[in-house]
């Protein structure tokens, strides 16, 4: 298992030793198929939920026993998308699975797929959300996750060296589904990522903790949206960080993006997924641009200068790289 332990699984792996060894084969096997840590971190909650609940190993726990546990989870769920019961269902069924008694997988109730419109946020709600961010740093993460469609971990994973100001594009790797895109790269916010790389120009990271090597965490992100759209008055429900995606996606649209360029900047595997945005406007093919730069198409910067000052800092970045090699160099 991992080196940092969650409370919740040292305590059922102390009440149940036994299970240990299940969860370390469980994470190896997702592991081997590429799943995310993520994946694991939210199945074995459940599976250590279940084995503190019973105290005992979630194969010794009758099939009734399950099903009540279940069924307290469908009744004390908080979101409209029950997803607390989904990592239990899909955490037991991947755990049966591992142990070899798929037969018990089987008969965990199957999971309907809910047909709800996301929650998407006008134009001028996104600008009312741009403004009411509480310093330049927020604004500009926010304004990122919507000018490029970005998921939560991708923009958290997000390097410096991935921003190609040239053709003005940006370079997700290894996202969902272990696979990489090009996303654009907005006009209206190169000048506030060349003055925020002013200061964070030795960080590899493009948001990081202070100036340590440390990523920001999706927790103080999520929290911050929410902090930012009180703020901001408004009041949709359900408004998160992946609503700046959806409306990425919705005002490309509206903004006459054909769909199937939309689909690919998403990164979705299947057009059905993004078939979901065509319930707010027409589409015709067009050119791949932002959606922040439409938003403030009144508003136009010298591209030239603020290029040329992204690559000067990008050298400079770049010397201090090679200064700090060359200095582990002498003690090696």
């Amino acid at each position: 298992m991992q080196k940092k332990i969650p409370a919740m699984t040292f305590l059922a792996c102390q009440i149940v030793p036994a299970l240990t060894k299940r969860l370390d084969l469980m994470e190896e096997r997702l592991r081997i198929n590429g799943s995310h840590k993520s994946t694991f971190l939210n199945y074995s909650r459940k599976i250590c939920e279940i084995s503190l609940r019973f105290k005992k190993l979630p194969e010794d726990v009758s099939d009734s026993e399950i099903n009540s546990y279940l069924d307290e989870r469908v009744k004390s769920a908080k979101s409209l998308s029950l997803s607390e019961f989904k990592h239990s269902v899909y955490g037991l069924r991947y755990y049966f699975k591992t142990i070899g008694e798929q037969d018990r997988g089987i008969k965990l109730p199957s999971i309907k797929n809910e047909k709800r419109l996301p929650t998407v946020l006008s134009k001028q709600e996104c600008k009312k959300l741009f403004r009411a961010a509480k310093n330049f740093k927020h604004r500009l993460i926010l304004m990122l996750i919507y000018s490029a469609g970005l998921r939560l971990r991708e923009l958290i994973n997000l390097k410096w060296c991935d921003l190609d100001v040239d053709r003005m594009t940006i370079h997700i790797k290894q996202s969902k589904g272990k696979k990489d895109r090009y996303v654009p790269l907005a006009e209206y916010l190169l000048r506030d990522l060349v003055v925020y790389m002013m200061i964070k120009y030795k960080n590899k990271y493009i948001f990081s903790v202070g100036n340590s090597t440390r990523t920001m965490g999706g927790t103080g992100i999520s929290f911050m949206l929410r902090s930012t759209v009180k703020r901001a008055g408004i009041i949709k429900e359900g408004v998160c960080l992946h609503t700046l995606r959806h409306s990425f996606a919705t005002h490309l649209l509206e903004d006459g993006l054909d769909i199937i360029s939309i689909k690919e900047l998403l990164g979705h595997s299947r057009i059905e997924t993004t078939l979901v945005y065509l319930h707010i406007a027409d589409y015709d093919k067009g050119k791949k641009m932002s959606p922040l730069d439409t938003l403030y198409e009144d508003v136009k910067f010298n591209q030239i200068v603020w290029k040329k000052k992204f690559g000067m800092l990008s050298m400079k970045k770049n010397l201090i790289s090679e200064h700090s090699k060359s200095q582990l160099t002498l003690f090696d």
